[in-house]
């Protein structure tokens, strides 16, 4: 009787299980199918836009450094002690303005000796002269011979032809009392100082350092000097126009290539260009660091309306419509302006991609367009 009763009580424990368990299968199956294909039948409404290819201005950027016009190390033109220096660091200078003067003492003697010189060649041609005037009327009478007065002719000559080397050697000491000052080259700044008073200078390459007293920089003028990678020479040419952006200065500065070099450096594998500019007061500083936007012949650009971007950050993507469905696609972008975005890459031009959806869209999902 025990068993009959356990048999029987595990026997119900069983059909109830069996109906508890089933019936939620029996459920879950139906509804699960139900919601497929209901999704499967949903219809997006959607407006839609084309890639379109337009040209666009590019620029090519490049960084590099302010140079002056010109920059000369002034160093002395007749050796000596420099005496005097005329200028400070900072100061501006004119065009034959004085920068320093070396000792002129040996240079005054030089020339005085020179015109002294020069004064007794003087004294020879005249006396020689003399003789000549007063042996012609004497050579034509038969009173003084052919060949004395020949030798008085010649005298003549070698006299006059000393005289002449004498006065050169007048002006070249006139000269060289005249390089004891050293006077500006041109309109400039000066930008280093590199000795001061009581210091023999040489004029020549002495093999002790460096020779020059000032430098001398004509700011007025500058120039970007500028490095760009070799692949960009295909797009680099002379009279391209540009904007130059000088650290510490807000206002771009409008410039121009004006020298594109043929030589690419071999270790870093940069081409040099230069665009000069107009450099009021030497407002802008030799060694200042710059960058430059150089206008460049126009490309086309692929471009959509920045409403049919969707994502963030670096994970940005498009629906493209394919076959009445939307098929996502990840695109790589650039900003153009508020409006619209250019796109670098994952699209090409004249692909039809959904503009504005209905309701969130899916990879996959059946769209169709908006009525009009």
């Amino acid at each position: 009787m025990r068993i009959c009763a356990t048999l029987s009580l595990c026997a119900v424990f069983v059909l109830v299980s069996g109906c508890r368990d089933a019936e939620p299968d029996g459920q879950a199956a139906p509804a699960a199918a139900g919601v497929a294909a209901e999704v499967e039948t949903r219809v997006v409404q959607v407006e839609t836009v084309s890639a379109e290819t337009v040209m666009r201005d590019d620029y090519l950027i490049a960084s590099g450094t302010i140079a002056a016009k010109q920059t000369s190390n002034i160093g002395a033109l007749a050796e000596g002690v420099v005496e005097q220096i005329f200028v400070r660091v900072g100061d501006r200078v004119r065009k034959g303005d004085p920068l320093f003067r070396t000792r002129q003492a040996d240079y005054q003697r030089s020339l005085v000796e020179a015109e002294a010189m020069r004064d007794v060649a003087l004294a020879e041609v005249e006396r020689a002269q003399t003789l000549v005037d007063r042996y012609t009327p004497l050579e034509t009478k038969g009173v003084v011979s052919g060949v004395v007065f020949d030798n008085a002719k010649t005298a003549l000559e070698v006299a006059r032809a000393n005289l002449r080397l004498k006065e050169t050697e007048v002006e070249t000491a006139k000269q060289a009392l005249g390089d004891t000052t050293v006077r500006a080259p041109f309109d400039g700044a000066i930008t280093a100082r590199y000795i001061d008073e009581g210091v023999f200078m040489a004029n020549r390459f002495s093999g002790m350092g460096n020779s020059a007293v000032v430098q001398v920089q004509e700011c007025g003028i500058a120039a970007a000097i500028l490095f760009a990678p070799e692949s960009e020479l295909a797009r680099l040419r002379l009279d391209l126009k540009g904007h130059l952006y000088v650290d510490g200065r807000s206002d771009p500065i409008e410039s121009q290539i004006l020298i594109l070099n043929d030589r690419v450096d071999p270790t870093s594998r940069m081409v040099e260009f230069r665009m000069a500019f107009a450099n009021p007061d030497c407002a802008v500083k030799a060694g200042q660091s710059v960058r430059a936007e150089v206008e460049v012949d126009p490309r086309s650009a692929t471009v959509l309306p920045r409403r049919a971007i969707q994502g963030t950050g670096e994970d940005r993507y498009v629906y493209v419509v394919t076959n009445a469905r939307a098929k996502r696609r990840p695109v790589t972008i650039t900003d153009i302006d508020a409006d619209r975005v250019e796109i670098l890459d994952g699209l090409t031009s004249g692909e039809t991609v959904v503009l504005t959806a209905s309701e969130p869209l899916y990879d996959g999902a059946r769209i169709e367009l908006t009525p009009s």
